[in-house]
């Protein structure tokens, strides 16, 4: 991890769009080149977070995802703020559309969505099969590429283990998938995501399937 000084750290953020900030500041810009910087707030000077800071999580979730085959952002780099207490991690986007303004897309023009939904079923078994725990997997952050592959961005929160996801991981990891309003509005109406999720799992247990469907049905009748 490359330490910044406030010089750098001016030249590389100048003329930057700011994408995302919370009340302690700035947390995602654009640079002038396109590139990402994500910034992540270090709360004490000796703290786990300045040895392994969600930048360096995020990195790592990187080259595993890399390994796995599954397509994701590109780091450039990895580095400590201290002048303002932060670690950033530097990277390129991953080129493509989110599934939620893909579905958007698709249903504005009144196309059939079924065989897109039953795709996206399979990634998430996917996922969970290669062991992928992904808090913040909405509609918002899987993306679909220019390849009509599925991929993933904004990925420090994510936790890839070395076996396939338990039964009870797969139900948590589902409350996160289908947790916002916006993204059950466009699918509520349909049940091929969970179908398409049991049809390739591994898990073949009736209780499990049970407990899938009833949970999914439920999270859709929220709104």
């Amino acid at each position: 991890m490359k330490n910044l000084s406030p010089d750098d750290y001016l030249a590389l953020t100048a003329n930057a769009a700011t994408l995302a900030e919370d009340g302690y500041g700035k947390k995602v810009l654009e640079l002038e080149d396109h590139s990402i910087l994500k910034l992540f707030r270090v709360k004490r000077l000796i703290s786990q977070a300045s040895f392994y800071s969600p930048a360096r999580r995020f990195a790592n979730n990187t080259r595993r995802l890399k390994q796995l085959n599954i397509p994701t952002v590109s780091i450039i780099g990895l580095y400590r703020i201290k002048t303002i207490k932060r670690t950033a991690v530097h990277y390129q986007p991953l080129q493509g559309i989110m599934v939620r303004e893909y579905l958007q897309n698709l249903i504005q023009n009144q196309s059939d969505i079924n065989g897109f939904l039953e795709q996206l079923g399979i990634f998430i078994a996917q996922l969970h099969a290669k062991g992928i725990f992904f808090r913040s997997a909405h509609f918002g952050n899987i993306i679909v590429t220019p390849d009509n592959e599925f991929g993933l961005i904004d990925i420090s929160d994510m936790r890839i283990g070395h076996k396939a996801l338990s039964q009870n991981k797969r139900l948590r990891n589902m409350k996160h998938i289908l947790r916002l309003n916006e993204d059950i509005q466009l699918i509520e109406n349909s049940d091929i995501i969970e179908k398409s999720y049991l049809q390739h799992c591994a898990i073949k247990n009736k209780t499990f399937e049970q407990q899938f469907l009833s949970l999914c049905q439920s999270l859709k009748t929220k709104t």
